[in-house]
């Protein structure tokens, strides 16, 4: 088959990649190296340097390839402070996005994959969420969360009007232990974390709140897992699913965490001690973000098998070896 993947130079595609090559698919990346940064070096499919915004670069992509199935994992976010800052952006560049993506590829590609995000939940009372309780709950804090929201959305419509089949992954809190320095505290809190804590010995530690928000952390691994075997699998064909670690960790045991890795590995002082400053939290931060992964369970009898601990350990070598020097 030949495969889109937009997004092609993030963590989870290079993983992705990789493997839709070995299975035989001919594959065209598209990525305009907004959050990593310009990458150099041979690649084993086509790649086309290009802004998904640009409705002529979409358009260009589907005259020149026919494309049997996408993977749209990009997405603008920028992170907690981004959220915020650029609520215009986000809403406006994530939907145009997916919308070209559908309306050029409506008359060929016969599956359309769409990297969601589990803040879809926003504003979900029910703990854990379920994939349903998205759609009692549709009205989002952030920006971001209501431009995946929108996004699902607009998947849908197009599989009930043109007949594409989709989709849609919701991960939870994704820990990439190799994530790039440039990556690192851009917009995920455990390498945010890890930076301030390890990188900077920011103490007093900056927190929002009281750290008591609860958060699930989830291997880019077991990600990769779930997005590789079942993507293409028809038991995935027009459904949500969550891919998630259900183990729930707060922001504090979070801390404490990499507090002790840090002193385990010797890249802190073994009396190392932690004070917070506690900053004011913004008002639709979210106290508790939970999967329910019981529909991954039952239809694929997926879980997740690393643990935050190990995630972290990972992380936080990879921090001190590359980032640290």
């Amino acid at each position: 088959m030949n495969i889109l993947v937009t997004g092609s130079e993030g963590s989870l595609a290079q993983m992705l990649i990789p493997h839709l090559l070995g299975e035989g698919h001919d594959v065209v990346g598209v990525d305009n190296f907004a959050r990593y940064g310009e990458k150099e070096g041979k690649r084993e499919y086509d790649f086309h340097k290009g802004d998904l915004t640009r409705t002529d670069v979409v358009e260009g992509l589907f005259s020149e390839y026919d494309f049997d199935v996408v993977f749209h994992n990009a997405a603008l976010i920028y992170g907690v402070v981004g959220f915020h800052k650029k609520p215009a952006d986000i809403l406006a560049d994530n939907n145009l996005m997916t919308m070209s993506l559908l309306k050029y590829g409506k008359d060929k590609v016969s599956k359309f994959i769409y990297m969601s995000s589990s803040m879809v939940y926003e504003m979900c009372r029910t703990v854990p969420h379920r994939e349903e309780d998205a759609d009692k709950s549709a009205v989002m804090s952030t920006a971001y969360g209501l431009s995946k929201y929108i996004g699902e959305r607009v998947v849908r419509s197009f599989h009930d009007q043109f007949g594409t089949k989709y989709t849609i992954w919701r991960p939870f809190n994704i820990i990439t232990p190799f994530e790039t320095p440039e990556e690192s505290g851009f917009s995920h809190v455990f390498s945010d974390m890890v930076r301030k804590i390890i990188g900077e010995r920011q103490n007093p530690l900056e927190i929002f709140g009281d750290g008591n928000q609860i958060r699930c952390f989830t291997n880019i691994n077991d990600v990769a897992d779930a997005i590789i075997s079942y993507s293409l699998d028809s038991r995935s064909d027009n459904e949500a699913f969550n891919i998630g670690n259900p183990e729930p960790l707060k922001i504090r045991e979070l801390v404490e965490l990499i507090v002790d890795l840090g002193k385990e590995k010797g890249v802190l002082p073994s009396d190392y001690e932690i004070e917070y400053k506690h900053l004011e939290i913004y008002s639709d931060d979210v106290k508790k973000r939970i999967p329910d992964v019981s529909k991954m369970e039952r239809v694929f009898g997926w879980k997740a098998k690393v643990k935050a601990r190990e995630s972290l350990s990972q992380y936080i070598d990879y921090y001190a070896e590359n980032m640290m020097k």
